[in-house]
């Protein structure tokens, strides 16, 4: 297949799943369950304390100035290194197989991290978010699905929870960081990470 078929099956894709998940939400969403709960049972209290720059650190009275981050001003817009320390957290985001479109439970998911993203204390941070799948399939593949995974999360959160776009950074990992490595297969392997990139600005 070329490029430009390639280019233009994603965003027959694209377009497709989001009237489809614009029809889900018009139905699911009187029926959705209360808020912070989600098919995961996080809640946006744990997703914003995650998310938070130096939430475990103990509180310090020094006046001297914050050293900056090791890799600050590093780009955002792909894969960081595996040694970066931000504030994150893995998310199970379900989508339909082999496809960018959400399921039910993935919605609900996302329900919790909408509102977490809403909170006056992450609102004006940017977050990357990331895409990772498990290690069946080819690496390449896995990859391109990723990347249209972490795209649509960014699209669902824009739309939805009226999170500014520039905001939201999508990037795809493919299975290069699996969390379970001893099990390629696992479902623990496909998620959905949110990572706090503002310490790098």
């Amino acid at each position: 297949m070329t490029l430009k078929g390639f280019d233009m099956r994603f965003l027959i894709e694209f377009a497709t799943a989001r009237l489809a998940l614009a029809l889900v939400l018009a139905l699911l969403v009187p029926m959705m369950l209360p808020a912070g709960v989600s098919a995961q049972s996080v809640t946006p209290d744990q997703i914003i304390n995650a998310l938070l720059p130096d939430a475990g650190a103990p509180k310090s009275r020094s006046m001297r100035k914050q050293e900056p981050h090791p890799f600050r001003g590093i780009s955002i817009e792909g894969q960081l290194p595996p040694e970066v320390e931000l504030p994150r957290i893995n998310l199970t985001v379900n989508f339909e197989f082999d496809s960018a479109s959400l399921t039910n439970d993935g919605i609900l998911t996302l329900q919790a991290l909408g509102q977490a993203l809403q909170d006056p204390r992450l609102r004006n941070m940017r977050f990357q978010i990331a895409g990772h799948t498990d290690l069946r399939g080819t690496t390449a593949y896995n990859l391109d699905l990723s990347k249209r995974r972490a795209f649509m999360v960014a699209e669902f959160l824009a739309a939805f929870y009226t999170i500014p776009r520039e905001r939201l950074v999508p990037v795809g990992y493919g299975e290069s960081r699996p969390v379970d490595p001893g099990d390629p297969a696992s479902g623990r392997n496909r998620r959905v990470e949110i990572i706090n990139v503002q310490p790098l600005s």
